[in-house]
């Protein structure tokens, strides 16, 4: 049976290109002798577990069994991963305010989240509500104009940026499209991570 690759994995894949090239960077650093301090340690630590979280769920698909783990990453682990990254991140992208509430309630500094609202992009309004008006859009725009200026400042800052996003949330595929445009017209790097629930960071 033949499997036909997907965009998300496509973007994984080089993804994870960008993540072996940083690796290489780090290991340039400290060669011939390859000793680590504990910020070059923690950097490394940092990559490895990226490039694992996006390479796993394409090694399960596409790999034969027999070569495949038992002992994969399961979506436990990709969770405390994942809570572990926030709490290390300075910049947070989410598409809903309610989000940010639940980040807000699990311990992240609500200063370091940016709460979209919706697309990025005035004119990808309509693609989740039909019936919105010319008006209306007059409103968005200029919301959309300054988050657009403020994720590119914030994507050439010194701290990295991450977009967290559910995979079957419209907006947020929306917004996925908008970033890579993003990054593809104005030369910097934002860094997307799927989370199956929100729920994850609900407090118990």
């Amino acid at each position: 049976m033949k499997l036909k690759i997907n965009s998300e994995e496509v973007k994984a894949l080089l993804a994870a290109l960008n993540d072996l090239i940083e690796i290489k960077v780090l290991i340039r650093k400290v060669a011939p002798n390859y000793n680590l301090d504990a910020n070059l340690n923690n950097e490394l630590i940092q990559l490895l577990e990226a490039l694992r979280l996006k390479l796993q769920p394409i090694f399960s698909k596409y790999l034969n069994s027999r070569y495949f783990k038992k002992n994969s990453i399961n979506q436990k682990e990709i969770e405390q991963y994942l809570i572990e990254l926030i709490k290390k991140k300075k910049y947070i992208i989410v598409s809903a305010s309610n989000s940010k509430k639940k980040l807000k309630n699990f311990g992240i500094d609500p200063r370091s989240i940016v709460a979209t609202g919706g697309p990025l992009f005035v004119e990808n309004y309509k693609k989740v509500n039909l019936n919105l008006t010319d008006n209306a859009l007059l409103g968005i725009k200029k919301k959309s104009e300054y988050l657009i200026n403020q994720i590119k400042k914030l994507a050439k800052s010194e701290k990295e940026l991450i977009f967290l996003y559910e995979k079957d949330n419209l907006t947020d595929q929306i917004i996925l499209e908008e970033l890579d445009f993003l990054e593809n017209t104005n030369d910097i790097k934002i860094k997307n991570y799927n989370i199956k629930s929100w729920k994850i960071f609900e407090i118990q």
